[in-house]
């Protein structure tokens, strides 16, 4: 169905076409593709385009739903209005737009909306049902999704519901579901662009087969020479490889990327350990499923009585990790993402360890502010390779600080109701495809099961410091 649609709504020459990669379904390159080439094009008549905030203006938008309309048909007058005016916000406009053509559309655009995933085959969290949330393990992922679909059924209700919305004239969605597929379309599916300095957001059949990268070998632009999207070669691309864009969603934790599109990222840079301070951070962990008792806990169990806000030596923790901390405890955080940007399992462990180190940025000390110079003791001690050493108090202190917080990790693991290996086996057993699961566990078991990798890797890292002080 792909060559079909492709066939019709983009133009000739394309370098990609639809096939099974890694990470499913996405763009595999048909032929060699060198570094600038154009991969795919997508006339904007053939796109589905809304404007952001019409007010502002909203002349391009208009232009291209009129043309849209003098190729592929007009649409009724009432969706016409909702789809210019400034009712709903752009989302919203997209989502009418779609369930339209789920119960009209012919010719491409049923090609189109058949390409589109099924209702069971979507995980982003507003598709979980409230008996499936528990799969997540995650008091925040599983309150994140009720949240979500609350917010859906509100607008079904209002706007989209064939016996009483707003838009009934239209007959758009005949039930929830209806309108919960549209949302978690446009949701996982739009692009956003700015063209004529206005903001625009669009739905671009093909285009949007293309599954995110933490490496994209290629990017999207609306150009506006060609009046059309297309996807670009960042770099040269080998027959049979698939063709990556990034999706901006550089600053998201793996909940924001399960609430927009219904994946994880192994090893997210933005996740973070929920580790406590005191009474203050007694909230932030208890939404893990524990409270700052197990601090209190741990450092009872290692002999030393209740303990104050942990903290931990920043020079020595990174020595300790063999991150190659400068003297004072200097490094070069964004360097060691950039490089560990990676497919690789040996990738996503490093980014991690990474992830540990800023979640336990509260609790390090003995940081420099930059531009400084480090203690002369400092500089001395890093220059021969060990850092400034510790009285027996303040050893004392750094092992209270590692057993409290190694303490809080298996406490959260130990909350959580299976472990890492048993969701490992059972997504090896799955195959792959969720054949056995069906999608929207296998991805629960996916997502919790990276929770918990961070979670050993943070109690590792801190073990680790914890036998090398010294």
């Amino acid at each position: 169905m792909y060559n079909q649609l492709a066939g019709v709504l983009a133009a000739p020459g394309g370098a990609v076409a639809a096939g099974p990669t890694p990470l499913g379904r996405g763009l595999v390159a048909t032929q060699q593709v060198t570094q600038g080439a154009t991969l795919l094009s997508v006339d904007w008549a053939n796109m589905l385009c809304v404007t952001d905030q019409p007010k502002l203006g909203d002349a391009f938008g208009r232009r291209v739903l009129g043309d849209w309309q003098m190729l592929h048909g007009r649409l009724p007058p009432l969706l016409v209005r909702y789809l210019v005016g400034d009712e709903g916000d752009w989302f919203v406009r997209l989502a009418a737009w779609l369930l339209w053509l789920r119960r009209n559309a012919q010719g491409p655009w049923r090609l189109y909306i058949d390409l589109l995933p099924r209702e069971e085959e979507i995980t982003t969290l507003m598709n979980y049902r409230p008996e499936e949330v528990g799969e997540l393990q995650s008091p925040l992922l599983e309150s994140r999704a009720a949240l979500e679909r609350s917010q859906i059924a509100g607008l079904h209700d209002r706007l989209f519901c064939t016996s009483g919305g707003e838009l009934r004239a239209l007959q758009l969605a005949a039930g929830l579901q209806d309108t919960v597929w549209a949302a978690c379309m446009v949701n996982s599916r739009s692009f956003s662009e700015t063209v004529e300095g206005e903001t625009v957001s669009l739905m671009v059949p093909c285009a949007d087969m293309a599954n995110h990268a933490l490496a994209p070998n290629a990017s999207y632009q609306f150009v506006a020479p060609a009046d059309a999207f297309q996807l670009q070669a960042l770099q040269d691309i080998a027959r049979g490889a698939e063709a990556c864009i990034s999706y901006g969603c550089t600053h998201k934790s793996n909940e924001g990327l399960m609430r927009d599109y219904g994946f994880v990222v192994p090893g997210n840079l933005n996740d973070r350990v929920p580790f406590s301070a005191g009474k203050q951070g007694a909230r932030l962990l208890a939404l893990g499923g524990c409270d700052d008792v197990a601090s209190q806990l741990a450092a009872r169990a290692a002999g030393l009585g209740a303990m104050a806000q942990p903290s931990i030596s920043a020079p020595r923790l990174l020595e300790a990790l063999g991150l190659g901390g400068e003297a004072g405890g200097s490094f070069d955080l964004t360097a060691a993402a950039a490089a560990a940007m990676g497919d690789s399992e040996a990738d996503a462990a490093r980014r991690r360890l990474l992830a540990t180190l800023m979640s336990l940025q509260p609790f390090l000390r003995d940081i420099p502010p930059a531009g400084s110079t480090a203690s002369a003791a400092a500089a001395a001690a890093a220059a021969a390779g060990a850092a400034p050493p510790l009285s027996e108090a303040e050893l004392q202190r750094e092992r209270q600080s590692s057993a409290a917080l190694v303490g809080q990790c298996q406490q959260l693991l130990a909350g959580m109701p299976t472990t890492v290996e048993t969701d490992e086996a059972l997504l090896a057993a799955d195959g792959g495809g969720g054949e056995r699961l069906g999608a929207r566990r296998r991805q629960a078991v996916a997502t919790r099961v990276e929770a918990k990798r961070l979670l050993r890797a943070a109690e590792a890292a801190l073990q680790a410091y914890a036998a090398a002080l010294r």
